[in-house]
């Protein structure tokens, strides 16, 4: 059993036995300690021994030596960079010795997680997890997302609760210890929002019945799909689920419209009005003469104005030309040589087609002297037939004729007008410009009308 000394009791004990010439070995032990035993990577820890009993001088030696301000003291300075066993071994003036060891703890700071766990596609406007495996030592965690998502919960966690906007950005975060702060993790995230509505439909405003329309729109930004609405009876050709498609109409107008999605849903519609045109009306009774003079002619036949037409569509019996108001409503005819009786017909014409017709049955006869416009004029024409000049001699007072040629298939050949200075006025028309065949010249003015039957040859 070793037996404990003060230093007073030591001192004494060491002198009596010098002065009574004898040596008596003493035992001592030794404890060493580390202020701090855990420390940062970097700093450092006060390392320290201290001697229980015996008596004398002591000589110290650490280990590892290396990270040691002075091995040789009993209390130098360590600065280990990882964890380190310090030994220390004590020996007094008689060669006792003691050992004792003090382990030193190093920190280093925090590294980054392995992995931040969740989505890295979401859509905008979702709530989604996101979460690292806990650290030991940590002490705080620090995320850190993208401008307009919120962490609704868990900061300073291992784990959060986040509502995302509509920006893409990257979600870290830094865990720091009592050393500090490490480097940030990191994971890219992609954000989806639903897409915007479409900016306009282009396309046929107006078309009519059973007619295709081709219509489109610009592409929205995150679309992956376009769903085209139609009106019932409606039919989408070609393009469904794009930005363009073909329909082809039924009887029905109305609106169509388009909107964008993705995975995240379905944006807002657009709409565009169609109105579906009509057929003309169905024309009305024909006015106008149903007898009329062969080789005469001025005969005015009109219908009233008929719905939706934009254009007229005449047809006559063999014989009778148009001489004006083609394509409208209103025309005069003049009925050749060889006109037959037949029917007059019209009809509405639109961009949708033609309207039903109306029709009137003519009867053609042969008149002797002039027409009922006559004002007692007496015109002659010669010869005939003809191959060089047609001559016009006109015993009349009228001052003016408009002179029309036309040939067998009611083409007008020839058209001029006539100033007649006096009684007895004669007018030249070369008739070597006219094919050989029959024509029919037509003279008029506002009291008088007469058509002649030529031959050229």
């Amino acid at each position: 059993m070793l037996r404990k000394y003060s230093v007073l009791q030591l001192f004494i004990l060491g002198l009596s036995l010098s002065l009574a010439g004898h040596t008596e070995q003493l035992l001592f032990t030794a404890k060493a300690y580390a202020y701090p035993d855990t420390i940062c990577q970097g700093q450092h820890s006060q390392l320290l021994v201290i001697i229980q009993g015996g008596p004398g001088s002591y000589t110290y030696l650490w280990s590892p030596a290396a990270t040691l301000s002075n091995p040789a003291i009993s209390n130098p300075v360590a600065t280990p960079l990882v964890n380190t066993m310090y030994h220390v071994v004590v020996q007094d003036q008689w060669l006792n010795s003691s050992t004792d060891s003090i382990m030193v703890y190093v920190q280093t700071n925090p590294l980054p997680p392995s992995q931040i766990y969740g989505p890295a596609n979401v859509c905008a406007d979702t709530i989604c997890d996101y979460y690292i495996n806990p650290v030991e030592g940590a002490t705080s965690y620090s995320w850190t997302v993208p401008s307009g998502a919120i962490i609704k919960s868990g900061q300073n966690t291992p784990a959060i609760h986040l509502e995302w906007g509509s920006v893409s950005g990257t979600v870290s975060v830094i865990i720091t210890n009592n050393c500090g702060a490490g480097v940030p993790g990191v994971l890219a995230v992609n954000v989806t929002p639903v897409p915007s509505v479409p900016q306009e439909i282009d396309g046929p405003s107006h078309i009519c019945p059973y007619d295709t329309g081709y219509y489109f729109t610009d592409p929205v930004p995150y679309a992956v799909n376009y769903n085209w609405i139609i009106p019932g009876d409606a039919v989408i050709l070609s393009g469904e689920g794009t930005t363009s498609v073909r329909i082809k109409w039924g009887m029905r107008d109305g609106n169509i419209g388009v909107g964008a999605e993705n995975s995240c849903g379905a944006g807002p519609s657009i709409t565009k009005t169609v109105v579906l045109d009509s057929l003309p009306a169905s024309a009305d009774a024909i006015d106008g003469p149903d007898t009329v003079c062969i080789g005469k002619g001025g005969y005015n036949y009109f219908i009233t104005p008929l719905k939706f037409a934009t254009t007229y569509g005449w047809t006559l019996p063999q014989g009778a030309f148009i001489v004006s108001g083609e394509l409208t409503n209103s025309i005069t005819v003049d009925f050749g040589m060889n006109a037959t009786s037949g029917p007059i017909t019209v009809f509405g014409i639109n961009d949708c087609g033609n309207g039903l017709e109306s029709s009137e049955q003519i009867v053609t006869r042969t008149c002797s002297g002039l027409d009922a416009f006559n004002t007692g004029s007496e015109i002659t024409i010669a010869p005939n037939p003809v191959s060089e000049k047609i001559l016009i001699h006109s015993k009349g007072h009228e001052n003016h004729y408009e002179v029309i040629i036309v040939n067998q298939l009611g083409e007008i050949v020839y058209h001029t007008l006539l100033a007649v200075p006096g009684q007895g006025h004669f007018f030249e028309i070369d008739a070597r410009r006219f094919p050989h065949g029959m024509i029919y010249l037509k003279m008029f003015n506002e009291d008088v009308s007469f058509t002649a039957k030529l031959m050229v040859l």
